[in-house]
Order: C-alpha cells, then sequence, then structure tokens
C-alpha cells in the first residue's frame, strides 16, 4: 500500500472581464476499489458558494455559480490518498447496478466505432470472451499495442478530438490513447470506461510535478473493473490515483464550465504528487 499527497492547480486567465461562471468540478479522488481517500481540502479563488452531489458513475462533483465580474480564476484541490488496499471487484459498487456495467459497450462520440477501430480490435481479439485470463491477455496486449502505434504528442490534437482523427494522426495524449484503448475494447465486446487521475512518476527528489492523467478500466470476467494505461504502458497499480470515471472525457472531466462574456480564456493546470509514510 502507498500514501500520496496531491495538489493540483487550475488557473482560468481571461483577455477581458466575463460577468458569470458556472463549473463543475470532479477533483475528489475516489474511495474504493483498492483506494482510500483519507482527506480532502478544496479551494476556488476568487471565493465561491460550493455545493456538491455524486453523479451517477459515483463520482463527487462540486459545482458553483459565481455571478461578479473576473478576470482570473484559480481551483486549488488538496488531497491524501492511500491506493493499493483491499480489493473486491468481482461485483458492481452499490451504486454501480449490473446494467451500468454494459452501458459501457456503447458508442458515442468522442469514442466511435471506426472501421480503424475495428481493424485494432481484430488484431487483439480473445478467443473466449467469458475467459477472465483471455481477456484480461488480450487487453494487456491491446494496451502495448496502442503505445506501439500511436506516438505521445500533446501539439497535435485537443480535448475534442475524437477516435478517428487520433488513429488518423497516430499521435496523441493520455485522453487520446485511453479514447483509443476504450473503442478497440467495446469493439471486442468488452465493457470499457474513462478514467481520470494522476500518476505517481517520481523525479530525482521523489516528487511528480506535471498534469493530471487519463487511462481505462475494463470489466474483466471474475475480476471486475481492471485498469489498462496505454500511455506508459502498464497494468494499473499503485502509483495511480483514480479521481474519476465515466463513459469517456466529458463524464470525467476535471473542470468543466461556461461563462458569459466575448473574452477568450486560457487555462493552465500543474499537479504534484508525493509520497508520505
Amino acid at each position: 500500500m502507498r500514501r500520496f499527497q496531491v495538489e493540483h492547480r487550475t488557473r482560468f486567465d481571461y483577455t477581458a472581464p466575463i460577468t458569470e461562471t458556472v463549473m463543475e468540478l470532479r477533483l475528489t479522488p475516489l474511495d474504493g476499489g483498492g483506494q482510500k481517500l483519507v482527506d480532502f481540502a478544496l479551494e476556488v479563488t476568487p471565493k465561491v458558494k460550493l455545493a456538491t452531489y455524486v453523479d451517477g458513475y459515483g463520482n463527487t462533483v462540486h459545482h458553483f455559480n459565481l455571478l461578479r465580474g473576473l478576470r482570473r480564476l484559480s481551483v486549488t484541490s488538496r488531497s491524501l490518498v492511500e491506493v493499493g488496499g483491499p480489493r473486491d471487484g468481482r461485483a458492481p459498487s452499490p451504486r454501480e447496478p449490473d446494467g451500468l456495467v454494459w452501458d459501457f459497450l456503447r458508442f458515442r462520440a468522442p469514442v466511435t466505432e471506426e472501421p480503424g477501430v475495428r481493424v485494432l480490435a481484430g488484431r487483439f481479439r480473445p478467443a473466449d470472451l467469458d475467459s477472465g485470463p483471455e481477456v484480461a491477455k488480450a487487453l494487456d496486449d491491446l494496451t502495448l499495442g496502442i503505445s506501439h502505434d500511436l506516438a505521445y504528442d500533446p501539439a497535435v490534437t485537443n480535448v475534442y478530438s475524437g477516435v478517428a482523427e487520433v488513429l488518423s494522426l497516430r499521435a496523441g495524449v493520455c485522453q487520446d490513447f485511453a479514447h483509443v484503448f476504450i473503442a478497440a475494447a467495446r469493439a471486442l465486446g468488452v465493457p470499457a470506461r474513462y478514467v481520470s487521475g494522476y500518476i505517481h512518476a517520481p523525479g530525482p527528489d521523489g516528487v511528480t510535478e506535471g498534469a493530471s492523467h487519463a487511462w481505462a478500466e475494463a470489466w474483466v470476467p471474475g475480476a471486475g473493473w481492471v485498469g489498462f494505461d496505454a500511455t506508459h504502458p502498464v497494468r494499473v497499480g499503485e502509483n495511480h490515483v483514480r479521481v474519476a470515471v465515466g463513459r469517456d472525457y466529458r463524464d470525467a472531466a476535471p473542470t468543466r464550465g461556461v461563462y458569459v462574456g466575448t473574452a477568450t480564456g486560457t487555462m493552465t493546470v500543474s499537479v504534484q504528487t508525493r509520497p508520505v509514510a
């Protein structure tokens, strides 16, 4: 078991004053499934009145409506998380009825069933979809295949890019790698979902400095949800911190919002993960 302190800072800067901001924040790490949330704090500047609900996928969502004008908004979350505890993935959680598992077989933009997706899936088709070991082995091979086929390049895609564009460009970022994995798994008949979170990949001082991360989970017979990170590529383990899950990026985005005004905005994100005793 490992314990991490995570600090996630997001800053929005606008070219001119905006008059209203409505925003949802999915920044609270999940509690369960081999992970324990020990402590969490959220700070928004300017100060806002935060409300909270749990969405249909079990994610904790903070939201607010700020009416006064501003040119800068910052959001900082601080978490203390234990990863690698007991995990019982053989049954859905109380918030996840059996029917919802099979809902993760459905395609929608940006995860669509493209010809390239079917070709990719065909390379890794398990002989028996009811065999947990065979499905897991096929998904491990798919993880390696995507990492081999796609180059990591943050300059070629954006948050709106679909799997067809990613496969055409043969490049993308962790969000794109996760979407391609999900599309191929669904084409194989394996339910798969998107996961947003963090990965601890320490530098010389033992601290990870970077951004948020994304990977996928697939429903493996006899094991439940198992994580696959095609960016690195590895089976998800004790260095991954899960924050939110959903059908694709849109369901699990760390921040999502709209504002009133003609200004354009830029977003700056920094994440720090630090192991603690």
